[in-house]
């Protein structure tokens, strides 16, 4: 009976340890498996702000921050250091381009550090959702598969607040997009019902599979080519 209880103890450990493959970054350990890049990301283009946020805008630079200036369709407009704030939940939207994954870049307006080892969250605070019409009611929470340290921008004076940015995964392909407050943490939320987030941004194109193994024989039939130069001269 001892065994039988120790090997249920064993294995219930194991599936709890294996529901949460997490990414540490810094301070902050993510509850999903997310490659790290110690690189910048530039987004293709923006998505457009359509509803939501609770009116409230600013500015960020990683340390310190102003509030007011703009309105929250402006202030999500692009990449440029100025947020607006939630909950309520913000709404954008692609258009007509529906979108399986997108990039998410933080406004970190206090508590930045080199390695992000002071207050870890705040590039995290918020959850993305997918969703088939401008209600919560509709949406179906995204997660984290990348990160890049150097956020969109690694210049200027508000280069840190937008450090630790994210790419966000999603079950099916939406044209609407949620942002809430909350985080995909362990040990969270560290930020429920409220938050900033500078933008949301639409990443490079990938290569379907059948262009990326033409790709591929184009670059073997070009080395197959060099070599045969080589041999004859």
């Amino acid at each position: 009976m001892l065994k039988k209880l120790t090997l249920a103890v064993s294995l219930l450990a194991a599936a709890m340890s294996s529901a949460y493959a997490v990414t540490v970054v810094g301070g902050a350990t993510l509850s999903d498996t997310a490659t790290v890049h110690t690189t910048t990301i530039t987004p293709t283009a923006y998505l457009t702000f359509l509803s939501g946020s609770n009116g409230t805008t600013g500015t960020a630079d990683g340390t310190n921050y102003t509030i007011g200036g703009l309105s929250p369709g402006v202030a999500m407009g692009t990449a440029d250091h100025i947020w607006a704030q939630y909950d309520p939940a913000i709404f954008m939207t692609s258009g007509t381009l529906a979108l399986s994954s997108l990039i998410a870049i933080p406004a970190i307006d206090h508590g930045w550090t080199p390695g992000n080892t002071g207050e870890s969250w705040e590039p995290f605070e918020f959850k993305i959702w997918g969703c088939t019409a401008a209600d919560l009611a509709t949406c179906t929470e995204g997660h984290i598969t990348d990160v890049y340290t150097l956020g969109v921008d690694n210049t200027g004076a508000g280069k840190n607040a937008d450090d630790w940015t994210t790419v966000w995964a999603f079950d099916a392909a939406y044209t609407i997009f949620a942002i809430t407050s909350g985080d995909r943490l362990i040990g969270g939320p560290f930020s429920a019902g409220e938050g900033e987030i500078d933008a949301l941004g639409i990443p490079g194109a990938v290569p379907e599979p059948s262009e990326l193994a033409l790709m591929l024989a184009g670059l073997g039939a070009v080395g197959y080519m060099s070599r045969r130069k080589r041999k004859a001269a």
